[in-house]
């Protein structure tokens, strides 16, 4: 594909921008003007069609991707600017402009007026206008925060990009009122386990399947594993029904303890399990008289042993909301006011258990709850 523009969505873009570098992990990605575009170069062109694929915090691709400030250019100026970039990027087939807009709009700048300047342009080149089917796009969106356009070919589905409305918790066989959001489950996945190619994915508190749900759809070999004969039964019901009924063969549930999960997975995967995704049923007690911090100990030491040398794990954590909240990576070294326990004895214990703390981010659920998002990757053994 070449150097590319990626355009994240605006729900989360700090970890959007986290799942992008983890799907893409030999590609160079620099944050252009607007927090949710993100030049992108290098990399195996494969690896950018799965994360368009998979991600659910990518919009698009634009190639090449033109990108300017309207406080710094005139709308004369711009268009000879794109005039330009459509002789050096030329398509064949037909075409169509599709714009959209990030916040509030642009003073003195028109999408509407913009896109038919486009389209004619295009059409003078001697492009085939085809506003219902087109074999290519040109997208054009503005940001309002930075005042500033970004336009080129579009590869993806820019807007309609990962529709989630249909497999929300809600609409599930089994449900959980705690049962996470599909966008925040995948993104979590692919956080965690990188590329689709580096191995499995094992939740080993699956709960409802939310996790595991996310995996099978991303065509990710997983496992499921719970303590709970009802947990189990009812995670592989919501498996079924996300893949319409059938139970896939690249997915399972299976009963078994989360602090010994060896004795759960086949032999071939011990050694290179890819990601762990961790929502820890905080609030019960979810492993008999097992303390909470003491089973999340056991679960991560058990995860480390059976890890992929570039293996990492996602935990999920519910926290006091932030005074200020943002949707920029907080330094690990920030006093997060967890629910349960102090921020800086899990850390040490992730550390304790091979594993270095990455990132962190905090996503906000309402007024008295946020989460903390937490990436880890294995930590070199001597």
């Amino acid at each position: 594909m070449g150097d590319m523009l990626a355009c994240l969505r605006g729900w989360h873009p700090g970890l959007a921008l986290a799942e992008l570098a983890a799907l893409l992990p030999d590609a160079t990605l620099h944050l252009e003007t607007s927090e949710r575009w993100i030049r992108v170069t290098g990399g195996e062109e494969k690896r950018q069609e799965e994360a368009l694929t998979v991600a659910s915090g990518l919009q698009c691709f634009l190639v090449d991707g033109y990108v300017a400030s309207t406080e710094e250019s005139t709308n004369e100026g711009w268009l000879n600017e794109m005039q330009a970039y459509l002789h050096d990027h030329p398509v064949s087939g037909s075409v169509a402009v599709r714009a959209w807009k990030q916040g509030s709009k642009l003073p003195g700048w028109s999408l509407s007026n913009l896109s038919g300047r486009l389209g004619g342009l295009l059409h003078d080149m001697g492009c085939v206008i085809d506003l219902e089917s087109p074999d290519h796009v040109l997208a054009l969106i503005s940001d309002g925060p930075t005042a500033s356009l970004a336009c080129g070919w579009m590869v993806g589905d820019g807007q309609a990009a990962f529709s989630n409305g249909e497999r929300r918790a809600g609409e599930r066989p089994f449900f959980k009122p705690v049962s996470l959001d599909p966008m925040l489950a995948r993104l979590a996945v692919n956080l965690a386990a990188g590329p689709l190619d580096r191995g499995p994915v094992v939740d080993p508190m699956t709960g409802t399947g939310g996790f595991l749900i996310e995996a099978s759809l991303s065509g990710r070999p997983s496992v499921g594993i719970d303590i709970h004969s009802e947990m189990v039964q009812g995670a592989q019901a919501n498996l079924a029904w996300a893949h319409d009924g059938e139970a896939p063969t690249h997915a399972r549930v299976v009963r078994g303890d989360a602090t010994r999960l060896a004795d759960s997975l086949p032999e071939n995967w011990h050694g290179g399990v890819a990601g762990f995704v961790l929502d820890p049923p905080y609030g019960r007690n979810s492993h008999g008289s097992m303390a909470a911090d003491h089973l999340l100990e056991s679960c991560l030491q058990s995860a480390r042993g059976i890890a992929h040398p570039d293996g990492g794990f996602v935990l999920i954590l519910p926290i006091h909301p932030l005074k200020d909240h943002t949707t920029s990576p907080l330094p690990l070294d920030h006093d997060f006011a967890l629910l349960n326990g102090e921020w800086s004895a899990v850390r040490s214990m992730i550390e304790r258990c091979g594993w270095t703390p990455q990132s962190a981010h905090v996503e906000r659920v309402h007024r008295s709850l946020s989460r903390l998002i937490l990436h880890a990757r294995c930590a070199p053994q001597d």
